[in-house]
């Protein structure tokens, strides 16, 4: 049996005609979307890909993904979200590493597909969609030429669901692997501790569906609510979409909540549909949350996951938002409690529960965590240890059970809900003739949460500008990753083993924040 398949057949029949996605003005039935991605699926097995098989998707948000998401599910097929900010080469290595059969993408990324063509021999079937002259599979006249009726795969909790790459310390991104039990597990705690979704529900997606946004297109879905896509967050285009079709329901960064605080002409709509935004991707913080709360009301839900545990691995509820407010204000800095379905612990660097006030490593139990990471043995074996997924998030918990991400173990950046890891960018810096060493790290910012630093020391004789690094860095990683600025050192300072200490460099940046994230 294939019970997510079964699923999406169930809503298809339960809300036939009920409008199931929007997108760019054009409306879908839940029937349409059940039958196109019906026709999708039976054409990948027609292709003669199998269970298992890999897919990378590089499509804005749009119906197509949806659909392609669903087909998908519906053939066994493994799903490779590529955010489409990322550069050439971060394509390539991802399609490479995780021997996608087939690359679906939008016809607006046919220049970057066509760079990276020839380096990647493991796709053997290009889909395009928004070109049916292309010389690839045209998406459009796919859906003309194959059965629209059911021929699921069947699959069981042990296969394969998605591979989401996140960067890793190595330099190299890392593609954290999810199963079925992962995605279904998922899917419940969002119903259980997240979101009571109603079929006249409609949530408006705005952050990537490649990332955490995205995992909640399925659970509205199944629920018979609406999904809402926008190709590109824009603020005023954001209050037309929820005025024009009364969306209920959002999920943003911090960054982008702080922006519809502060959009001029907000009173020109009416919002007074939405009744929950969701929260998550970097800390908020707590003055924005109170100016959002002032403006929008007691409609946050805060979630706390990772592309190793899908969200939500803790959750702060709306009735949690009132406690701050009028009880315990300390607990709006916090990333909420663990779900039902989810074990959380603190511990130290020995393995025990750390006591309640003291900071240790937030560690996760549970049936979302992922499998593996893909083709990385020590890796994964590092990162989860008897059943525990080791998160290298460092928190307090305090006696109510709320708990507190006060920095990270590992050296992760979150800028406006992308996640940035330092090693990659240094590895790029360090390709530079100019550069004798460098280290990068996240610095406050007002507008992002944390912003790229990176801190350089040159060659002798050599000369180079912090424009002219940034612009280096922008050839070779996406732009949201290239650092926002660069201080140039005679020398970086070592520990007695000569290892640099970056965190005496970032630590004089944060020396008047209250967290260290």
């Amino acid at each position: 049996m294939n019970l997510l398949a079964y699923m999406i057949e169930r809503s298809a029949r339960y809300y036939k005609n009920n409008t199931a996605l929007i997108s760019e003005g054009e409306l879908m039935t839940f029937e349409q979307v059940h039958k196109i991605s019906n026709t999708l699926s039976n054409t990948f097995q027609k292709l003669g890909v199998t269970k298992g098989e890999r897919v990378g998707i590089l499509l804005p948000n749009s119906s197509p993904y949806c659909i392609a998401d669903f087909a998908l599910i519906k053939s066994g097929l493994v799903r490779v979200p590529l955010n489409t900010r990322l550069t050439t080469n971060e394509i390539e290595y991802i399609l490479n590493d995780s021997n996608a059969s087939i690359l679906i993408y939008g016809n607006d990324y046919a220049m970057k597909v066509s760079e990276i063509r020839d380096n990647i021999p493991f796709v053997k079937h290009f889909i395009c969609v928004g070109n049916e002259n292309t010389s690839d599979l045209s998406y459009e006249k796919l859906l003309t030429q194959n059965s629209p009726e059911n021929d699921y795969v069947d699959t069981n909790e042990e296969d394969l669901f998605q591979i989401l790459y996140t960067s890793g310390t190595t330099g190299k991104p890392k593609g954290a692997v999810t199963d079925v039990r992962s995605r279904i597990s998922s899917l419940n705690n969002v119903f259980i501790d997240e979101l009571m979704i109603k079929p006249t529900d409609a949530m408006i997606h705005v952050a990537s569906l490649a990332h955490g946004g995205g995992t909640k297109v399925l659970p509205h879905f199944v629920k018979g609510a609406a999904n809402i896509l926008m190709p590109k967050f824009q603020v005023d285009e954001f209050f037309n979409l929820v005025e024009k079709y009364g969306a209920t329901t959002t999920w943003m960064v911090p960054t982008m909540i702080s922006m519809l605080v502060q959009f001029e002409n907000l009173h020109e709509y009416d919002y007074s549909s939405l009744n929950t935004i969701i929260y998550a991707g970097a800390p908020m913080p707590v003055a924005t949350l109170k100016r959002a709360i002032d403006v929008f009301g007691n409609i946050f839900v805060q979630v706390y996951g990772l592309s190793e545990a899908p969200n939500p691995d803790l959750v702060l509820t709306k009735n949690d938002h009132i406690t701050g407010l009028y009880e315990k204000p300390r607990i709006l800095a916090s990333a909420g409690r663990e779900i039902m379905n989810a074990r959380v612990l603190l511990i130290d660097k020995d393995g025990n529960e750390v006591p309640t006030g003291e900071i240790g490593e937030v560690i996760i139990s549970g049936d979302n965590i992922m499998k593996e990471y893909w083709g990385l043995r020590e890796a994964t074996k590092e990162t989860i240890r008897d059943g525990w997924l080791y998160t290298g998030d460092l928190a307090k918990k305090d006696e109510d059970g709320y708990i507190y991400i006060v920095d990270r173990r590992k050296d992760m950046i979150i800028s406006g809900g992308y996640n940035i890891y330092p090693r990659e960018i240094e590895e790029v810096l360090y390709q530079h003739q100019s550069v004798l060493e460098a280290t990068v790290f996240g610095i406050p910012d007002n507008k992002w949460g944390e912003s790229v630093k990176a801190c350089v020391a040159l060659r002798q004789g050599e000369t180079v500008t912090a424009v002219e690094l940034i612009e280096y860095c922008r050839k070779f990683l996406a732009s949201y990753k290239k650092p926002k600025s660069i201080d140039f050192l005679d020398e970086l300072p070592k520990s007695s083993n000569g290892k640099i200490l970056k965190r005496e460099l970032r630590s004089q940046y944060w020396q008047s924040c209250d967290r260290q994230v």
